[in-house]
């Protein structure tokens, strides 16, 4: 299915408003809304409207196709003005908006994420390291070394996981939104993950119930395949023996609701950042790498999708992802 370019537009990264030769406004994606403060496509309007402070000024001098830097409430907006031509003759403009402080923000988060990343790989491989060293120099007794080569298997694919979420994440921040995009029904991609998880779930005694119906949206189908599994490869872990986990999908919402052990509300706010977690000694003995819920927000980011999260310490969570009309 061929998807509107427009609707294309609405995935890109950086903000996008075209006007025609009188100045008015033709189009105007999701991002420039953001970026300019307005709630509805300023379509048809004249572009003295989108005036905030020097706006109209900065346009004018754009002319000479210079970038121009003005900081606004919402951080250093950059403006590109680019000509739009149709058979060698001027039809009207374009004009890139793009946020330099959300740049430095994903900037500043790459670094700490390098740094995460060295610390969180250094106690695996001290491990095996170690017990590798014990039983190449004969100090591990006979009766040791199956319990010792069990430990280094179970501390490698802690490596592996966490070295798959590490590339999907990197993956994600080179991609931005510019990727393939097709109509996707999530009531199929998550009936197919319930089928892979399953197995865990009957082996903690977890029991997993997908209610709903068709519902499609414009998206990728491999990320929203990744966001559904993690979601509940999260409610399953995390879990209680013997819990449940009720998973909807309809009008364009995945909800998910699980009977686990729940988040407390200081932990609630940092709980989608990089390698954050609540109960580091859980985390470890489940084999959780901390990145799961990471990118299910940047997935959502991608997809412009709104992320809610409730839960009660000792009762449940329950996460709420709804994907724009």
């Amino acid at each position: 299915m061929d998807i509107p370019y427009e609707q294309m537009l609405n995935l890109q990264p950086d903000g996008v408003v075209a006007i025609d030769l009188e100045g008015f406004v033709t189009y105007c994606n999701a991002e420039a809304l953001n970026l300019l403060g307005l709630k509805e496509p300023p379509i048809g309007k004249s572009v003295s409207e989108l005036n905030k402070p020097n706006f109209l000024s900065f346009l004018s001098e754009a002319r000479s196709g210079d970038r121009l830097l003005a900081d606004y409430h919402s951080g250093t907006l950059q403006i590109t003005y680019q000509d739009l031509t149709k058979n060698n003759l001027r039809s009207g403009a374009m004009l890139l908006l793009c946020d330099l402080g959300e740049k430095q923000r994903t900037e500043r988060i790459r670094r700490e994420f390098t740094a995460n990343v060295s610390h969180e790989l250094k106690t695996p491989l001290t491990s095996i390291s170690g017990y590798a060293e014990m039983i190449a120099t004969g100090m591990a007794k006979r009766e040791d070394i199956v319990k010792f080569a069990s430990k280094i298997h179970s501390e490698a694919n802690r490596m592996l996981a966490l070295i798959s979420d590490i590339i999907k994440l990197s993956e994600l921040d080179e991609l931005g939104r510019a990727q393939h995009v097709e109509e996707v029904d999530l009531f199929e991609l998550a009936n197919e993950c319930v089928e892979i998880l399953n197995p865990a779930a009957l082996l903690r005694g977890v029991s997993v119930r997908l209610y709903g119906s068709k519902t499609t949206v414009i998206g990728n189908r491999s990320l929203l395949a990744e966001l559904i599994y993690n979601l509940l490869d999260n409610a399953i872990r995390y879990n209680r023996d013997n819990g449940s986990v009720k998973l909807r999908v309809a009008a364009n919402t995945i909800k998910i609701r699980d009977t686990g052990i729940g988040i407390a509300k200081k932990h609630q706010e940092h709980i989608f950042e990089r390698f954050y977690r609540v109960d580091k000694s859980r985390s470890k003995e489940t084999g959780g790498t901390g990145l799961g819920l990471a990118i299910v927000k940047h997935i959502c980011e991608q997809h412009r999708a709104e992320l809610l999260l409730e839960s009660r310490e000792g009762v449940g969570t329950s996460i709420t992802i709804i994907f724009p009309q």
